[in-house]
This record gives C-alpha cells, structure tokens and sequence, in this order.
C-alpha cells in the first residue's frame, strides 16, 4: 500500500472528488480526517465506507473560510492521530453568475472558500510539518478554469487563477523544508455536485460539443482525480514539485475540432 502509516487531511471530503480520494486514501492504509461542511450525515457515510475496507477515519465539521475553525479542524484530526503527512485543498464552490450581475457578497465566498480557504488550511497544516520535522505532502484542487475562461463563472474563474499561483509560491517556499507542493487541474469530472443542478450533464448540445473538443472522448471521473491524488501523496512523487498536473482527457490541447 503507497500510504501506509500516513495520515490525510482532505478539505470538502464529503462528496464528489473528496470523498473519491478519501476513500482512495484509505485502500492505500492511509488514516483519514474527513473535512466537511454542514454535512455531517454524508460525511458519516464515508467514514462508514472507509471503515468497512479496514481503514481509520474521523468527519469534522469545518467552514475552511474561517481560521478558527480550520485551526479546530487541524488540531482535532492532529490530535486523533498524532500528524498530518498529507493535505489535499479540495473544497471549493462554483457558482454560475455573469460578470455584470453577481454580487459581491456571492464573489466574496467564492473567493473565500475556494482561494483563502486554501491558503488557510496549507499555512496551518504546513506550520505543524514544519515544527515536527514532516516532510509532507500538499495537494491543490485547482481546474483548468484557472488558465481557460468560462463565462458565468467569474469568481470561480478567478479563485481558481489565484489557487495556480498559491501553488507555485507555495512551493518555491516549502521546499526548504521538504513539504511537496502540487496542484491538480481537472477538466469536466462527472460525480461532482455539478450532477445535481441538472443544467450541465443533462443538456445534450453542451455535452457533445464538450466532447467533439475531448480527444478521449469522455468525461473524466472521479476515480480519476483520485488516483492522481493517490500519486502525488505517495513516495513516488517525491521529485515533482510546484506542478500544475492537468486532467482532462486533452481537452485543452484541441482548440479547434
């Protein structure tokens, strides 16, 4: 198992790609701190699973737009299990909102979860490697909305930029102290919460002309995610650093179908 003996703190784990990577955490024998918001009856059901196949898991409630409840969420998990070796910033919200009409109360939680909430939970996680001499993991969910635009997604867009170069300067300062920093930039992940607006995967002339750009000619998964995810926690990773990994079946490479 490639994360045996760590321990992983995974932010928005309730769902979709969190949850996918928890779980995917947990086969590899690593123990889980399932981060989540308001959402203790789904957050139970992964620490269920996660149990099930023999692994350790515990689900803290934790708005990561908030310090004091990140520090809570760190120092409960930290506490559970002795460490942290491995971070993984995917919570995040996307709301659909043009340029001209969204709000600034609606830019500033878009930026708060996605963009503060990220840089929250690494400088708190990352100040307790430091201390106890880890030489850990960090893992950004980032997206290919972060370098391509999409419209009705300005404060996701944005979040998602700023995500790309907290990752870059992240790294260049925790590589000093052998914390590895990444980020992943998934394309359209089916499995998401996305599923449940019912205006995306369920709208056939967005989904064949996303796929007429797609080389692979499908959308990626969850599993997906979670096996990069698994790669870049594990030893194998070790010399890849400040990379923006991404994961989208070539979407991005063919501008012109």
């Amino acid at each position: 198992m490639q994360l045996e003996g760590k321990v992983a703190l995974i932010t928005g784990s309730s769902c979709g790609i969190g949850k996918a990577i928890a779980i995917s955490f947990a086969r590899e024998g690593a123990k889980i701190i399932i981060d989540h918001y308001r959402n203790d009856k789904d957050a139970q059901e992964v620490v269920n699973i996660i149990e099930k196949i023999g692994g350790s898991a515990i689900s803290i409630d934790a708005d990561v737009s908030v310090k004091k409840e990140v520090e809570n969420l760190v120092n409960k998990g930290w506490e559970k299990f002795g460490k942290i070796d491995i971070l993984v910033n995917n919570a995040g919200i996307a709301p659909a909102t043009s340029f001209l009409e969204i709000r600034e109360e609606e830019w500033d939680r878009t930026i708060n979860v996605n963009l503060k909430g990220t840089f929250l939970c690494s400088q708190i996680v990352a100040k307790k490697m430091v201390d106890s001499g880890i030489k850990g993991k960090i893992i950004v969910t980032t997206s290919i909305n972060g370098f391509q635009a999409e419209k009705k997604r300005v404060s996701y867009d944005s979040s998602k930029g700023g995500l790309i170069a907290l990752t870059h300067t992240m790294a260049s300062e925790l590589g000093d102290y052998g914390i590895n920093v990444n980020a992943i930039a998934p394309g359209v992940v089916s499995g998401t919460n996305i599923d449940t607006q019912g205006d995306f995967f369920g709208d056939k002339d967005i989904v064949d002309k996303i796929l007429s750009k797609t080389p692979l000619h499908r959308f990626g998964t969850v599993e997906d995610c979670a096996n990069l995810a698994v790669f870049l926690a594990s030893d194998k990773s070790d010399f890849i650093h400040g990379e923006v990994i991404v994961l989208d079946g070539g979407l991005t490479v063919l501008q012109f179908p």
